[in-house]
């Protein structure tokens, strides 16, 4: 009797599980300020991170849990379990098991970031409009790029980090930041010599004391003017359901509130340029 009980409990335990993940949602996010601030006395400010917050209290048929990873551990968690990020780009290969949202987000391309007192190291393959060449300067000279690991930064960047896997020019970091440490590196001249990153990231890092102003950003030739960004869930029943919901939530709108709170670390000069993008990307207006 008492074993005929066991299974009993045993086998409604089982089949109400799958019922019970039904109803949970895991945000992985990674430390990436000023979009998704994860310590500090702005922790939980950043427009990703007010995004999020607004999507879960949309979705109160759900339990919330949050996990803080780089992003190839995202990644590796949306292949093997259900789950969600708010922001990621849009790939070929991240589209195989990743279901994406309409566009959420929009972020003014990455570009070049090193010391402004090794500026005359890249001038060779800066044009007369300020743009570097990124396949010049990485196949062209000995000078070696830092990357964060399973980050994507889109056009010819994507291309040529994917091409030049085991390239000695190609430095990857595994630290859940993605930009600081880069650039840290670079500041105590020790393995790499420039970075890819956002013109947003880098204001941050200098306006918290993360790192010295001494940086420059250099805008890409052959990178387009901004990237879409898009909330990713695991790609099945379930991830398409939340998507499905939270595209309702989005209504085709990038909110004013997350625009400004992006545009805030922007430099002044490209504010403009990302209204005009917007305008193009977005069919309706930030409210």
């Amino acid at each position: 009797m008492k074993q005929l009980r066991f299974f009993i409990i045993l086998f409604i335990t089982l089949i109400s599980l799958p019922a019970h993940a039904e109803n949970v949602i895991n945000w992985y996010h990674a430390d990436f300020p000023p979009s998704s601030i994860m310590s500090g006395n702005l922790k939980g400010t950043g427009h990703e991170n007010l995004l999020e917050k607004k999507l879960q209290k949309a979705l109160p048929e759900y339990k919330h849990f949050d996990h803080t990873a780089n992003y190839g551990r995202i990644l590796k968690q949306l292949k093997i379990t259900n789950g969600c990020c708010v922001t990621m780009m849009k790939t070929p290969d991240r589209e195989k098991y990743i279901e994406f949202s309409e566009p959420i987000m929009l972020y003014l391309s990455n570009g070049v970031i090193t010391l402004k007192s090794q500026l005359s190291y890249f001038k060779p393959y800066i044009d007369a409009h300020g743009f570097i060449s990124i396949n010049r300067l990485f196949h062209n000279s000995t000078m070696r790029m830092g990357i964060s690991k399973g980050r994507r930064y889109g056009g010819k960047v994507d291309s040529i980090i994917d091409s030049n896997t085991y390239s000695k020019k190609l430095v990857i970091h595994y630290k859940e930041d993605l930009l600081e440490s880069l650039l840290k590196n670079i500041q105590a001249k020790r393995s790499i010599d420039y970075a890819i990153g956002y013109p947003h990231e880098l204001q941050w890092l200098i306006s918290q004391n993360a790192v010295e102003g001494k940086f420059i950003f250099i805008p890409i030739r052959e990178m387009p003017e901004y990237n879409l960004s898009y909330m990713g869930c695991s790609k099945n029943k379930w991830g398409k359901r939340i998507i499905s919901k939270v595209n309702k939530i989005i209504k085709g709108r990038y909110e004013g509130k997350y625009k400004k709170s992006y545009q805030k670390y922007l430099p002044a000069d490209l504010v403009g340029l990302h209204e005009k993008c917007v305008s193009k990307a977005f069919s309706t207006h930030s409210n």
